[in-house]
């Protein structure tokens, strides 16, 4: 303001004792009950946007590409899934 004068010296103590009693009224602090719904909103918002970044994330991979192989190509110890289930394996 006009502190260089003795009345703007005056107008900025008046204001300033004037905010501070208003300041120190009329603010209180938060409700703990408050700060913790409050808390678990921001959890809430932050895992569903992680979950919808990485669901975006995988729709867009490419797919892997699958090499099928002929069953004689495999070693001797394995057996394939389709003769297992049928019993075929022995």
């Amino acid at each position: 303001m006009f502190s260089s004068t003795k009345a703007g010296h005056m107008a900025h103590i008046m204001a300033t004792s004037f905010l501070g009693q208003v300041a120190s009224h009329e603010l209180v602090p938060p409700d703990p009950d408050k700060i913790e719904q409050y808390g678990h909103l921001i959890i809430q918002a932050l895992v569903a946007i992680v979950t919808i970044w990485a669901t975006v994330r995988k729709a867009l991979q490419k797919p892997e590409t699958v090499v099928k192989i002929p069953a004689e190509a495999l070693p001797g110890d394995v057996v394939p899934a389709d003769n297992a289930r049928r019993g075929d394996a022995d």
